[in-house]
């Protein structure tokens, strides 16, 4: 028998039915609230395609929780996009999930009256047309759908079977120890494989989650997890970084109920995690590496040996991880995962599923294993620089250059050069009061890498482009 997420919300209002499931702004809802609530979500029968699939739009709110729990009720697949989207990524991605119908939120449905592309049926998210139509709840292996936007150019369909998230969720609740005793708190998106991951673990454990619309709040954050004692926040590394901004013993204060941090493995400054083990002194900040495509596949819990704080951890239970094409003295090559938590296939996409042989993922991820077993990322493959045969990874350079005054952050990539094959250029974001000039940076270059990778241009720049988690798109530099 595999569970599916409604099964998880099932058992939770079985045994916990008075307690507090989901609170928003300013509503809140206990399990069997929330039960009731997925259970009566229709959908217009007359609109749904043999393809099963329903797009779902809409920031962080209750309706978003109910309206993914109840899609799923009836058997169907939610496909999750982003607020952000653009209309041509929209009419793409609508047209090769061949969905029946969107569900979105109030302020996207008035963004989406300028999409003149999309022809299938939308619906504002509390005012979807009610009928008495059962659909099966049989009839859908796949729980939802996600593109993934990526560092990479064109997005690739994931589709994500309820036997992938059961044992991801599984894997989450017992490495991290979550209990129906936690309180969470959850600003992140519920359109992402993170926040949704973090969704399915509060009501896999029967505990409290509090959902907040976004984290661009810092204060607010800080203030809910006081308010409610809470004991789990889950958030990225920049948010973390930003938090440092605050006075150290108030974080601690306002910490001192956290017994985890949860973060995910866009490169976490050490400072900052150095920083965060003395903040939560009740508690532990952890990491995760994974994808969309192989959720949660490697645990880190950062205790006081800082010689592992680099490090994305061990492989999760039952998830096996492997170095291919090892190319230094360090065995980098590029990451395999095989386990449950990896698809094994793309969504109608044949090009991609040459990324999986004999249940075996291509992440396209560089890394290496140390003597203790403890995983380490060091970049993307398609990332890697050419310069005269030499191999440069980007952060390499972009850890130097950061350590200069002035510097806010920095990306580093190739550019085509007629003698060396290529050579590396930077965006450099300086901070607001300094006054760094090129010639400086590359006098630290200079002084901190060998001659090969040294900057040869140098751009400052205001806006470097990231994913929604921090990673660089560096295809859109180069």
């Amino acid at each position: 028998f595999i569970m599916n997420v409604v099964d998880f919300l099932k058992n939770s209002a079985n045994k916990y039915p008075q307690k507090i499931a989901l609170i928003y702004e300013n509503d809140s809802f206990t399990f069997s609230e929330l039960w009731k609530l997925v259970k009566n979500f229709s959908l217009p029968t007359e609109l749904i395609n043999q393809q099963n699939v329903i797009s779902l739009i809409s920031e962080n709110s209750a309706s978003f929780v109910i309206a993914y729990l109840g899609i799923i009720n009836l058997g169907k697949t939610v496909h999750l996009i982003s607020p952000e989207i653009s209309e041509m990524n929209l009419t793409n991605q609508i047209t090769s999930s061949n969905s029946s119908m969107i569900i979105c939120s109030e302020s996207f449905f008035h963004k989406m009256s300028n999409f003149n592309s999309i022809k299938i049926p939308t619906f504002q998210i509390n005012d979807i047309p009610k009928n008495t139509s059962i659909f099966s709840s049989e009839s859908n292996e796949i729980a939802y759908l996600i593109y993934t936007s990526g560092t990479t150019s064109e997005p690739k369909g994931v589709a994500i079977n309820h036997s992938i998230v059961e044992f991801a969720t599984k894997n989450i609740v017992d490495v991290l120890k979550y209990s129906n005793s936690d309180v969470d708190i959850l600003p992140l998106p519920l359109h992402h494989s993170f926040g949704l991951g973090c969704l399915h673990v509060s009501l896999f454990v029967g505990s409290t989650l509090i959902l907040l619309k976004n984290s661009s709040d810092l204060q607010n954050i800080l203030d809910t997890m006081k308010k409610y004692h809470a004991t789990t926040l889950a958030a990225v590394p920049p948010t973390l970084s930003k938090f440092l901004k605050f006075n150290e013993n108030n974080l601690k204060d306002y910490f001192s109920d956290i017994r985890l941090v949860i973060t995910n493995t866009t490169k976490i400054p050490i400072i900052t995690i150095q920083k965060f083990k003395k903040i939560i002194s009740n508690g532990n900040l952890a990491t995760y590496y994974g994808l969309t495509e192989a959720s949660r596949s490697s645990f880190m819990i950062f205790d006081e040996h800082t010689s592992f704080d680099q490090s994305v951890g061990k492989p999760a239970p039952q998830v096996n991880i492997k170095i291919d094409n090892q190319m230094s003295k360090l065995k980098i090559g590029e990451i395999l995962i095989k386990g449950n938590n990896v698809i094994k296939k793309y969504w109608k996409n044949i090009e991609f599923d040459k990324n999986i042989i004999d249940g075996w993922l291509r992440t396209g991820d560089l890394g290496y294993f140390d003597d203790h077993g403890y995983l380490y990322l060091v970049g993307r493959s398609d990332d890697v620089i050419n310069i005269g045969g030499e191999k440069v990874m980007p952060n390499e350079i972009e850890e130097i250059v950061k350590q200069i005054d002035g510097v806010e952050n920095v990306a580093a990539f190739g550019i085509d050069h007629e003698i060396f094959g290529q050579v590396i250029k930077l965006h450099v974001i300086k901070s607001e009061s300094s006054n760094l000039e090129k010639l400086s940076i590359i006098k630290f270059c200079m002084k901190n890498l060998e001659k090969y990778k040294i900057p040869s241009k140098i751009d400052f720049v205001t806006n470097i482009p990231q994913t929604d988690y921090g990673k660089v798109k560096r295809f859109m530099l180069k």
